[in-house]
């Protein structure tokens, strides 16, 4: 583990605050942003297993740690960009992995990337909300122009939830989710 290069997070802000407006030093770095996914994800987490659901934490939390951690190599690149050329920046992201010395975790980021598990849609989830948390944060301090990243976060939210099958964790889940985005 390099953590010389994995550092780099901590002063990177977060590319679709700053387009929209919002200044660097007033921009959640990409370090800023893994926390708040860490804790969410810990919290949604906590309350499945408190309603009988077998979540691994220790894998949730650190394929929080990991989802972002490419972004200290190429920095925080917008989604629509990487929607373009998905297969070349999944290529890219685990190059980066790599060259942090975190090429252990590439199985993890893969899993993340494809939402196959419980842990892995508990931290995509957990992505969507701490960006909404964070965008609403940014609103009430008056930078408006970031409602539209709220918005579509809140539609893959919503997506996310659609897409649980099994209805007591989608109620489980669904009343996590609305309990954080009440405070």
């Amino acid at each position: 583990m390099k953590i010389s290069g994995i550092i780099n997070i901590r002063h990177v802000p977060r590319t679709g605050w700053v387009l929209r407006g919002v200044p660097p030093a007033v921009a959640e770095t990409i370090s800023d942003h893994i926390f708040l996914v860490t804790l969410v994800s810990l919290k949604i987490s906590e309350d499945l297993m408190e309603s009988g659901f077998k979540v691994d934490v220790a894998k949730t939390l650190v394929m929080s740690l990991v989802h972002d951690l490419p972004e200290a190599v190429t920095g925080d690149i917008v989604r629509y960009v990487k929607e373009k050329e998905p297969s070349y920046f999944k290529m890219v992201e685990e190059k980066s992995l790599e060259s942090l010395g975190m090429e252990k975790y590439i199985d993890l980021y893969r899993e993340f990337e494809e939402r196959k598990s419980l842990e892995s849609i508990i931290v995509k989830l957990s992505d969507y909300l701490a960006t909404i948390i964070e965008g609403r944060r940014l609103i009430a301090l008056g930078y408006s122009d970031v409602r539209e990243i709220v918005e579509n976060m809140e539609n893959l939210v919503k997506n996310i939830l659609e897409s649980l099958n099994n209805l007591e964790l989608k109620n489980v889940v669904e009343k996590t989710v609305m309990n954080m985005l009440k405070n």
